[in-house]
Order: C-alpha cells, then sequence, then structure tokens
C-alpha cells in the first residue's frame, strides 16, 4: 500500500501535462519574439561588424624578412588621371621553418608592401583588392600564401591619405629574372602592372 493517496485518472493526468507543455511554448514563442538582432522594419539581419584593426606596422610587419633589390620597373609607381597612385613601397623575402603541416622546408616566400594614395575628394574602397604576382619566361602564377601576421588591404583610405599592406607569395629564387605584379582595385581603373627582376 502507498502512502501518496490515490493516484487521479489517467486521463486527468494528461490533460495537466498537456497543459503545462503549452505554458512552456507560449514562453518559448515569447522569446523569440523578443530576440534577434535584425532590422524589425526590414526584415533583415545586422551586418557583421566590421574586421579588427591592426596597427599598420603589425599588418606590414615580416619577422626575418630581408630585403630585396629590384629594377626600376617593379618601383615604379602608378598614378591614375584622378590622382589615384598605387606604388610598391617594399619587396623582402624570408625563408619560414617548416614547424607545421603543409610547410615546407626551404621554401622561398617572397613579401610585396604595396600602398593606395588618394588623391581624390572621396574616400577609396579597397575592399576589392585583388593582387596578382606571375613569375618566370612562362609567366607562372605564383601562389599566395600567409606569414606572420600581415593582411590585404580593407576598408577605405579618406581624402589626401595613404594606406599598406603586403601580400606573400610562393615565388622560387630561379623565378626572380622576370617577376610581374597586377594589382587591381575595382572595375573603373586598369590593373596597375609593376615589371622587374629582384635580386638579394
Amino acid at each position: 500500500m502507498s502512502d501518496r493517496g490515490p493516484r487521479p485518472p489517467k486521463g486527468r493526468r494528461r490533460r495537466r501535462l498537456t497543459a503545462g507543455a503549452c505554458v512552456t511554448l507560449a514562453a518559448a514563442l515569447a522569446l523569440t519574439a523578443c530576440g534577434g538582432g535584425g532590422d524589425k522594419k526590414s526584415g533583415k539581419a545586422k551586418p557583421p561588424p566590421p574586421p579588427s584593426t591592426q596597427p599598420e606596422a603589425e599588418v606590414n610587419a615580416a619577422p626575418g624578412s630581408l630585403d630585396l633589390k629590384s629594377s626600376a620597373g617593379l618601383r615604379k609607381p602608378v598614378t591614375y588621371d584622378d590622382k589615384i597612385t598605387v606604388k610598391v613601397g617594399g619587396i623582402r623575402y624570408v625563408k619560414p621553418k617548416a614547424n607545421g603541416p603543409g610547410q615546407i622546408a626551404g621554401r622561398v616566400l617572397t613579401i610585396f608592401t604595396l600602398s593606395f594614395t588618394n588623391g581624390t575628394a572621396k574616400p577609396l574602397d579597397l575592399n576589392q583588392v585583388r593582387v596578382v604576382a606571375r613569375y618566370g619566361p612562362a609567366k607562372t602564377e605564383a601562389r599566395p600564401t600567409s606569414y606572420a601576421n600581415i593582411n590585404d588591404f580593407y576598408g577605405s583610405v579618406p581624402p589626401g591619405k595613404d594606406k599598406r599592406a603586403s601580400y606573400a607569395f610562393d615565388i622560387p629564387t630561379s623565378g626572380y629574372k622576370s617577376v610581374s605584379l597586377g594589382v587591381k582595385f575595382d572595375a573603373r581603373h586598369k590593373a596597375a602592372l609593376f615589371v622587374g627582376t629582384l635580386h638579394p
């Protein structure tokens, strides 16, 4: 015999459970209606936050790298009619240690530091910048890679200001006799082209 007293009929217990489930569901729906970070008027989600800004020195830092000499063609700035200037400000190389998966001992990375100077009266958008490096007589496209904390261009350059970023490529030293760098940043301007030779 049990001390709990008589049990309610099965039907009544089922109704109690159903009522409890309804209360839980209603509370969940109320929380869902209150939550969410979207714009209630447009029904669109808020855009993601902008990328975290690194100091320019950190964006372009390449510990252990050494300067490369180059012919004049790789250093000659390209200035457009609207006074936007693109130039290669520095060229370095580094032989990273193979201390991680996919890394190859003895591989040489070539790092180009580029700069945009905005001579226009409007901000210059750099979110679409694409940099392509080629080398050797066959103009083989170099594989872009990463090194240290170097970062691509993003954001914009205010009028009268400039901005730098560095790009690393896997270029064998045997291809240094013929190197080209193409920089495309929007649909209105032709790609800036830098061509020449490199040597330590």
